[in-house]
C-alpha cells in the first residue's frame, strides 16, 4: 500500500540561523568555477558545468549559438564571467535558483519580434462578479465557475468574487456557478451585457427522503469508492493549468503573499506516478516591518499541495490499512450540484498511537466517486504529530501546532471526475520569551485548476519542476498589476487587496531599520 502522502503535507521543517539583512545569498552569476576544455562544443563545456557544480543552463537552441567548438581555460571565474568567454558577450542572463536563463539581448530580441508574422491574440472576455445567497443576501465563498462541457473554470474568493476570463469563441457557451447547498444556476455568456454583475444562488433542500439512508453501510460505500477509482477518475495523464496562492500570516497581518502560474502533469489514477509541477510565471509582495523579528518561509508548497488529491494519495482515512483507525458514520445526505450526494463523517478512534484526521467525506450516489473532503488533524492527532510537524526549531522558542485543516474538490467533466481545487491553512503558536514574540502564524496554500488537457507528450526537464526543499517565495518575481494576462486566478478577496496595496508602498527607512535587525529564521512545508 502506499504511504499516507496526505500527513507528509503537515510535516513542517523548522529551521534556524542569525542572520543580519546585508547578508543576502549571491546570484549564481557570481558563483566562481574553474573550467578547461579543449576542441568541446559549447553545449559540452556546459554539460560540464552543470555536472560539476550543479548549476543549470536554459537557452533556445535556435537562438543560442551552442554547436561552436572552442577551447578554454579559466581559473576561479564567475559564471557570468565564464558564459561571456563563451559567447563574446553576445547574450545576457538571468539567474532563477540553480538555474541561469541565456537570452538575446532585449533590443535585439524585439527587433527580431517585429520581423515575424505573429499569429492574432485571441480575443478575451473578461466577466466580473459576485456570487450571492438569493434569500440571506451573503456573499457565497468557494463557488465553482465553470464552463458547461469545456475545462476553463475558477472558484470565487472568500468575499464571493470572482473574475473569468474566457476565450471570445466560447461566446455561445454557457457558464455554470454550483455551491454545496444550492441550486446550480446557468449564465448564458452570449447574455453578459457588462462585465460585472451579480449571480444569486437559490438555497436547496438539504435532505432527501430517510428511505434512502436507512441501511446504507459507511464502509461499504467507502469500499465501492476504492473499487471504482479507475471507472471515475483518468486513466490517462493529463495537463492542467492552475493558479497557486501561498499567504503567510502573523497575528491577522498578511507578511508574505505569493502566486503563481503552475502546469501539472497530472499522473493518471492506475499506477503509482507521481504529480509534476513546474512554473510558468509567479510573482510575491514586498517584504514589511510586519515580520516582527521572525521570518517563517514555506518549503515545498507547490510539490505538496497536489498531495491533497487523496484519491490519488490514498490517505489513511480512505486506505483499508487504516480502517480500524477511524469511526464511520452516514451523516445525510444532501443535492450537490444537482447529484444525490452522501457525507459520511468520520473521526479517529479512542486510545488510536497514530496522527489521525476527522472530517467529512461526500461521495456521489450514483458513480461513488469522492467529489469533496474537508478534513483536519484530530485533537489527539496533533499531540501524536508535534515532533513530526516541528523537526527543528530555535531552542529558545516554543512553538506548537494550534490546527491544520484541508479540503479538497473534484470536477466532473466528460463521465470523468478531475482534480480540482485544493486548500491548506495550518496555524501555529510561536513563542520566546528572550526575543519577546508571542504570536500566531497561519499559512494558507490554495490551489486551483483552471484548465485542463490530455498530455501531449511533453515530458518536463528535472530542473524545471519544483522539489519538496524549494522554497516557492524565493523562486518567483516581483509584483506587475498586469501580470496574468489572459490566465484566469482567483480573485484576491478584499481583505488581501488592501494588505498587498499597502505591501507596494514601499517605505525605504522602515525597510532599512528591519534589515538591521537579528532574525529568527524558520522554515517550515
Amino acid at each position: 500500500m502506499r504511504p499516507v502522502y496526505g500527513f507528509l503535507l503537515l510535516v513542517f521543517l523548522l529551521s534556524f540561523s542569525r542572520v543580519w539583512g546585508q547578508e543576502e545569498n549571491k546570484s549564481v552569476l557570481e558563483r566562481k568555477i574553474t573550467i578547461e576544455a579543449k576542441r568541446q562544443t559549447i553545449a559540452n563545456i556546459l554539460d560540464q558545468i552543470s555536472q560539476r557544480y550543479q548549476v543549470f543552463f536554459s537557452y533556445d537552441a535556435s537562438l543560442v549559438e551552442t554547436t561552436k567548438s572552442i577551447d578554454i581555460s579559466l581559473t576561479r571565474k564567475t559564471i557570468k564571467e565564464t558564459l561571456d568567454v563563451l559567447f563574446d558577450k553576445k547574450y545576457v542572463y538571468e539567474s532563477l535558483r540553480e538555474q541561469v536563463i541565456i537570452t538575446r539581448p532585449r533590443v535585439e530580441a524585439a527587433k527580431k519580434a517585429e520581423t515575424e508574422t505573429l499569429p492574432e491574440k485571441p480575443k478575451i472576455i473578461t466577466f466580473k462578479g459576485r456570487v450571492i445567497d438569493r434569500e440571506h443576501k451573503d456573499a457565497l465563498p468557494y463557488t465553482s465557475i465553470t464552463i458547461l462541457d469545456k475545462n476553463i473554470r475558477t472558484i470565487s474568493n472568500i468575499d464571493g468574487d470572482f473574475e473569468l476570463k474566457i476565450p471570445e469563441s466560447m461566446r455561445q457557451d454557457t457558464i455554470i456557478f454550483s455551491c454545496m447547498g444550492y441550486r446550480p444556476f446557468h449564465q448564458s455568456i452570449a447574455d453578459i451585457t457588462s462585465e460585472s454583475g451579480i449571480i444569486y444562488l437559490q438555497p436547496t433542500s438539504v435532505l432527501l427522503k430517510e428511505i434512502k439512508v436507512a441501511y446504507i453501510n459507511p464502509e461499504e460505500v467507502l469500499g465501492r469508492i476504492l473499487n471504482k477509482v479507475t471507472l471515475n477518475y483518468a486513466s490517462n495523464p493529463e495537463i492542467m493549468t492552475s493558479f497557486y496562492r501561498e499567504v503567510l500570516k502573523q497575528d491577522n497581518r498578511y507578511i508574505d503573499v505569493t502566486e503563481a502560474l503552475m502546469e501539472i502533469r497530472k499522473a493518471p489514477y492506475n499506477n503509482f506516478t507521481q504529480d509534476k509541477v513546474k512554473l510558468i510565471k509567479g510573482r510575491k509582495s514586498i517584504q514589511t516591518k510586519t515580520f516582527k523579528y521572525v521570518d517563517f518561509k514555506i518549503q515545498g508548497g507547490p510539490y505538496y499541495i497536489t498531495k491533497l488529491d487523496v484519491i490519488k494519495t490514498m490517505d489513511s482515512f480512505l486506505s483499508p490499512e487504516f480502517r480500524e483507525f477511524y469511526k464511520y458514520e452516514l451523516d445525510q445526505t444532501i443535492d450537490y450540484n444537482n447529484r444525490d450526494t452522501y457525507i459520511i463523517k468520520f473521526k479517529p478512534r479512542e486510545k488510536v498511537d497514530y496522527p489521525c484526521y476527522q472530517g467529512k467525506l461526500y461521495v456521489d450516489m450514483s458513480t461513488f466517486a469522492l467529489v469533496f473532503a474537508e478534513f483536519r488533524l484530530s485533537r489527539s492527532g496533533l499531540k501524536f504529530a508535534q515532533e513530526s510537524l516541528i523537526r527543528k526549531k530555535p531552542k529558545d522558542f516554543f512553538v506548537r501546532p494550534i490546527n491544520v485543516n484541508y479540503r479538497v474538490s473534484y470536477n466532473r467533466f466528460g463521465n470523468k471526475w478531475h482534480f480540482n481545487n485544493a486548500q491548506a491553512s495550518i496555524n501555529f503558536k510561536v513563542k520566546s520569551k528572550k526575543d519577546k514574540v508571542n504570536s500566531t502564524f497561519q499559512s494558507i496554500s490554495e490551489l486551483q485548476i483552471t484548465d485542463s488537457n490530455p498530455d501531449d507528450g511533453t515530458r518536463y526537464k528535472k530542473e524545471e519542476l519544483f522539489k519538496e526543499k524549494d522554497i516557492f517565495s524565493e523562486v518567483v518575481t516581483n509584483h506587475d498589476e498586469s501580470f496574468w494576462g489572459d490566465y484566469n486566478t482567483i480573485k484576491p478577496s478584499e481583505e488581501l487587496r488592501d494588505a498587498l496595496s499597502k505591501y507596494y508602498q514601499k517605505d525605504d527607512t522602515t525597510t532599512t531599520q528591519i534589515h538591521e535587525k537579528r532574525r529568527k529564521h524558520f522554515l517550515f512545508n
